[in-house]
């Protein structure tokens, strides 16, 4: 989509226009599907969060400022769904639920895994043990290809907050990832 058709579309859905509504999710939909699921580790929370993330935009479209990235602005939103889950389920979780949530996500990892390099495998399990301050930075600037100043802007965060949970995060991501190398498996 070039950008005068996309803020054409842009213009059109906050006016109020459905077909227009349905295009943006079509071309934004994937990435804010990846971002919740590479956040949350689990199909069904990320596409319940994907769902959240266009019905919050949609209710709230009126607050987009058209002098940002659209695609930003829906990452910012799915980001703190994934947040606002995340410290929902750590608050309500007994230990019966925490251990079926972690199966879960293992069982994700592990239908991912077909045709998925060892080291990749490591590398989400890693990614997954990360706590959720450090994931959400790693997850918005590696994978989801954010500016360091995108993803303080997201996280609503200092960008000096921004580049000291990145260099935490790469840090712990490391040490996991080299534990693995020795052990062979990620705790």
């Amino acid at each position: 989509m070039k950008d005068s058709e996309a803020t054409n579309w842009v213009t059109s859905w906050i006016t109020g226009d459905t077909e227009a509504f349905a295009v943006l999710i079509e071309h934004h939909g994937d990435a804010v599907y990846n971002l919740a699921y590479r956040m949350c580790g689990n199909r069904a929370a990320a596409q319940d969060i994907a769902q959240e993330t266009f019905i919050r935009a949609h209710q709230r479209r009126h607050q987009y400022k058209p002098e940002y990235a659209l695609r930003n602005w829906l990452l910012a939103i799915c980001a703190n769904r994934c947040r606002s889950r995340y410290r929902g389920w750590r608050r309500d979780k007994n230990k019966e639920q925490a251990f079926a949530e972690k199966q879960a996500i293992e069982r994700d990892i592990q239908d991912r895994d077909n045709g998925m390099s060892e080291q990749r495998i490591a590398l989400e399990q890693a990614l997954m043990a990360l706590p959720e301050t450090l994931r959400a930075p790693i997850v918005l600037r590696y994978m989801a290809d954010m500016s360091i100043q995108q993803v303080a802007d997201t996280l609503s965060i200092r960008l000096s907050a921004a580049k000291m949970r990145l260099a935490r995060g790469r840090d712990q991501l490391r040490e996991m990832l080299q534990h693995v190398a020795k052990n062979g498996k990620t705790s």
